[in-house]
């Protein structure tokens, strides 16, 4: 059938995918930076840029459909005509957590967590725009459209304002359950809720299209023909494609921080706000959670140890009973970094090796049963699957398979813009993606059986009862 693209918009970089729409495999991959670290302002044009020149590295210009997909933050506000009104502040203004309160006051938490999947928080779209109507209500007023910054792109791609339910559900004024925008949520935005019908994207299901790719555009990335534009999703909805999170099957993405990801069958409420009730890019719904910690973890004692990555996790998977004292708690409430405890006459590099591996791991495993316990469903029979940098990810899933007592089947790398190619293939094919995902078995090549360690459950209380101490500590100095 030929070839699709997928993109992945971060914060700060580009990276696009070609992959063979029968089987899968992977053609050509592209990548751009857009902007420096931690910028106060986004200018769009320089999206699009990184865009044209991820497209560009790949090479392929045999291109049947495109997908975008993104955890870029921020909003594009664009004017009656189609204009950006402003540059798009990515990190939120400090003083936005006033909006957020005040939004979680007006609704309730209860309220918002059943029908919104999520309570507001600063970095929300919703509270984005309560933020700006407070402080800019001069460009306030003059917005004809509103989309997040993926969404910007397809818009620049196919010439409409859409969105897809995932990306929807990422806003705070969507309801996964009722699969439309929340009335009382866009009231307290200002105005009748029935105003913003025309500035908010149309959602579109799974395997709708947005449209054609718009004749200059193709020009201009140098491909040919006229692909279709597939609807584009949030960043974790496209790892969750990739890795064929259907119900009853969990998932673990490894980056800076540790993203927990659960097939759902329904929605689920979670008051606390620690588990996010999502829709997918399949059409049923998400569970998302973050545990504390990640690879940059290893990579710190890594440095510390002066070892690869790969040494570190060799390292790991040899230490004895003798060497296993140590704790590493990563990324505790109110601090970067970690902590690290117990360490005293005999501790081996092994010790410090497993230490951080199995903070990781925990530091997963107790937040996917966060998940489990909010209602997400884990199927007895499914293995855990796994995504991360390929430097030290077979250790990650040996020690996580043997913490977990299940299997774990890994793929290296980042898998969003695989997920974007899996969502463009099921719109140029009209099957569902969760069947194009199973076809092309993205992960899968690696699987790690768990080992037979009686000690696996004192490790995972161990960590449990450090990190708990090092947060009653934290939360109470004195």
């Amino acid at each position: 059938m030929g070839q699709v693209l997928g993109v992945a918009f971060g914060p700060r970089s580009t990276e696009v995918e070609v992959r063979d729409t029968d089987t899968g495999a992977l053609v050509a991959t592209g990548r751009a930076r857009h902007a420096d670290h931690g910028p106060e302002v986004d200018d769009p044009t320089a999206w699009w840029r990184s865009l044209a020149a991820a497209v560009a590295e790949a090479g392929e210009r045999e291109i049947a459909a495109i997908s975008v997909c993104g955890s870029h933050p921020g909003l594009v506000l664009l004017d009656g005509a189609g204009a950006v009104l402003r540059p798009v502040q990515p990190w939120s203004d400090a003083g936005a957590e006033r909006d957020a309160a005040r939004l979680r006051k007006a609704l309730g938490a209860e309220r918002w967590a059943r029908d919104a999947g999520m309570l507001p928080n600063p970095r929300a779209a919703v509270t984005r725009l309560a933020w700006l109507r407070r402080t800019d209500p001069d460009t306030y007023g003059r917005i004809g459209a509103a989309l997040l910054p993926h969404d910007w792109l397809t818009y620049r791609l196919a010439g409409r304002a859409v969105t897809d339910r995932g990306s929807a559900s990422l806003t705070g004024a969507w309801s996964p359950s009722t699969g439309t925008w929340i009335d009382a949520v866009l009231a307290e935005l200002g105005g009748r809720a029935s105003a913003w019908a025309t500035r908010l994207p149309e959602v579109l299901g799974p395997t709708d299209r947005a449209d054609w790719l718009t004749a200059p555009v193709y020009e201009l990335l140098g491909l040919r023909g006229r692909p279709l534009v597939a609807p584009g999703t949030g960043e974790p909805m496209a790892t969750a494609l990739a890795l064929a999170l259907t119900p009853g099957r969990a998932g673990v993405s490894l980056g800076a921080s540790t993203t927990i990801l659960v097939g759902l069958r329904r929605p689920l409420v979670d008051t606390t706000g620690s588990v996010r009730s999502r829709a997918d890019g399949t059409g049923r719904h998400l569970a998302i959670s973050t545990a504390a910690g990640g690879a940059s973890s290893i990579e710190v004692i890594s440095g510390l140890l002066d070892l690869p990555a790969d040494h570190l996790g060799a390292l790991a998977l040899e230490a004895r009973e003798v060497d296993r004292g140590v704790v590493l708690v990563p990324g505790v409430v109110g601090r970067a970094g970690g902590i690290l405890t117990g360490l005293g006459p005999g501790v081996t590099a092994r010790g410090l090796a497993r230490a951080a591996f199995d903070g990781v791991a925990c530091a997963a495993l107790d937040t996917l049963d966060q998940a489990v316990d909010a209602g997400a469903d884990w199927d007895d029979e499914e293995p855990l699957r796994l995504t991360g940098p390929a430097v030290g990810l077979a250790a990650h899933a040996q020690v996580l398979a043997t913490l977990a007592d299940r299997p774990v089947l890994a793929a290296a790398g980042s898998l969003a813009a695989a997920g974007a190619c899996v969502q463009a293939a099921a719109v140029l094919s009209e099957a569902p993606p969760e069947v194009v995902a199973e076809a092309w078995g993205l992960v899968g090549d690696v699987r790690l059986e768990p080992e037979d360690d009686p000690e696996r459950l004192a490790r995972r209380l161990a960590n449990a009862e450090e990190r708990s101490r090092q947060r009653r500590a934290l939360l109470d100095p004195l």
